[in-house]
């Protein structure tokens, strides 16, 4: 009958038959005998210290041909762990999980973290709000100062990317609240109205805290804080603020919030004096592409197409602008908050 053949680099069962002090017997049943000696039985003197005759463990193959006195087949109980470890992992990461990873030191960039004997990298722009270092001014080494003082703590992580060849574990904490906050999301709908109060004010708008949910920060974009045209959002608001407004988007775990949509537009109550058919006395205020702006009043204005007069240099020829004309209303489109205008020459 042959023997299985058995490749380099092969993990492999076998149960303990032997401990000696300088070597560790194992029998692979079909394949044979194995022997973990020399650099290899030191490298893993703290697995074998705890190992009895009896025990199951897995190993690597060194070399399937071993030249050891008794034909014994070369074995690694460390590289074994170390692919097994590597498999876990691997599964840790397909599946998601949420793991349990040690501190073990701190640079200016993150933390050193020990998940399962493994070591991985927390970056600060992969950290919750709670383990973030707040240092006013980006000072470097308050920021160390800050990341030490978790040294030794438990903290909770997703791996966010691996590779076992350059020995590399990147973890997240973000990875976790982001997915805790979708699940809270779930709960909220577009056009539902929530309370807050402004949490923090940006270049380009707002972040709303939900008082239901505090750990929600719901965005307010500047053209969606009021209808007048805002340039900075602390001209309107201020931090602590309590407001309500409507949810007008949810999209990849973002809420998206308006103020100005629990407001009445003033366009509409202004637009409401004028009808269609209605002739009215305008000054032009710009030309466009394809035709002109008229404005009727503040923020109301109307727009002319370049074919009432046959072409845009034609307009331009007999219009100019800061100058009032006779335009006739010809229709009113509330919903996209446009008038249209014909142009009524003098007789």
């Amino acid at each position: 009958m042959d023997l299985p053949i058995l490749n380099t680099g092969a993990i492999v069962e076998g149960r303990v038959i032997e401990k000696t002090s300088k070597a560790l017997y194992l029998d692979l049943e079909k394949y044979g005998s194995g022997i973990i000696w020399g650099a290899e039985f030191l490298a893993s003197s703290s697995i074998i210290e705890n190992l009895k005759v009896g025990d199951v463990i897995k190993a690597k193959i060194l070399s399937p041909e071993s030249e050891s006195e008794g034909g014994f087949i070369e074995l690694s109980l460390r590289e074994a762990d170390k692919e097994m470890g590597w498999k876990w992992i691997r599964e840790v990461f397909n599946k998601n999980e949420t793991i349990s990873g040690k501190v073990l030191s701190a640079n200016r960039g993150g933390l050193i973290i020990n998940v399962n004997n493994f070591q991985g990298f927390l970056p600060t722009s992969q950290m919750n709000e709670d383990h973030f270092p707040k240092v006013e001014g980006g000072d470097k080494e308050k920021i160390l100062e800050s990341l030490e003082k978790l040294i030794g703590q438990e903290i909770k992580v997703k791996i966010l990317e691996f590779n076992a060849r350059e020995n590399k574990i990147i973890f997240s904490e973000k990875k976790i609240d982001e997915e805790k906050l979708k699940i809270l999301l779930e709960q909220y709908k577009i056009g539902d109205i929530v309370s807050g109060a402004i949490g923090k004010i940006v270049p380009n708008g707002a972040y709303l805290t939900l008082e239901d949910n505090p750990k929600i920060k719901g965005f307010i974009q500047l053209s969606d804080i009021d209808w007048q045209a805002v340039e900075k959002a602390e001209e309107i608001l201020k931090i602590g603020e309590k407001h309500q407004a409507q949810i007008i988007a949810l999209k990849d775990g973002e809420l998206k919030l308006s103020l100005k949509a629990l407001k009445k537009d003033p366009w509409l109550e202004k637009i409401e004096k004028y009808k269609e058919g209605q002739i009215v006395s305008a000054e032009v205020y710009k030309f466009v592409p394809f035709g002109a702006l008229v404005k009727l009043e503040a923020d109301i204005f109307g727009f002319i197409h370049s074919s009432e007069f046959g072409g845009l240099e034609e307009m331009k020829q007999k219009l100019e602008i800061n100058k009032s004309y006779e335009f006739v209303i010809d229709s009113i489109k509330t919903k996209e908050r446009r008038v249209n205008l014909k142009f009524h020459p003098v007789k």
